[in-house]
């Protein structure tokens, strides 16, 4: 079984595991179970995407002004992390 990933931010959630088993192997799934593998999926990777817009700010920024957004950056910009220690 191949689990594509895509760094250590975009790992496979348990959910993402759950949803190919019922795909490839159509597993016996409860009623509901749809709605509840895509709610905590939608959560997981929310969370994933705030944690890459901390790691690679000035992408987000210019990601969303592509969109039409206007982002202004901070006033007072912390320092970045070492570069051994950048996520991306």
């Amino acid at each position: 079984m191949h689990l594509p990933v895509g760094g250590h931010r975009m790992w496979p959630a348990l959910e993402d595991v759950l949803l190919s088993l019922k795909r490839e192997f159509a597993i016996t799934t409860a009623p509901e179970w749809r709605a509840v593998i895509d709610e905590r999926l939608r959560n997981w990777r929310e969370i994933q995407l705030m944690s890459a817009v901390r790691d690679a700010p000035e992408a987000a920024a210019e990601a969303l002004r592509a969109l039409g957004y206007t982002v202004e950056p901070p006033s007072v910009v912390r320092p970045r992390a070492p570069t051994e220690d950048v996520k991306l």
